[in-house]
């Protein structure tokens, strides 16, 4: 989540688009939301390895 945000914060909207994110605009919170399924995508390998392996507890 945090790499998404820095990649579409430094990379996307600063070099390519021009502007700045900001809290308060619905750029940043739709950026946001993809954010947060890039890292539900990105640790869902390694919770369901742990999960299998018995190192987890389901929740």
């Amino acid at each position: 989540m945090y790499g998404f945000m820095a990649v579409a914060q430094f990379l996307i909207f600063r070099q390519w688009i021009g502007m700045r994110l900001e809290v308060a605009t619905p750029e940043f919170w739709f950026m946001m939301q993809i954010a947060m399924l890039v890292g539900f995508l990105t640790s869902y390998p390694a919770n369901w390895w742990l999960l299998k392996r018995g190192i987890k507890e389901r929740m």
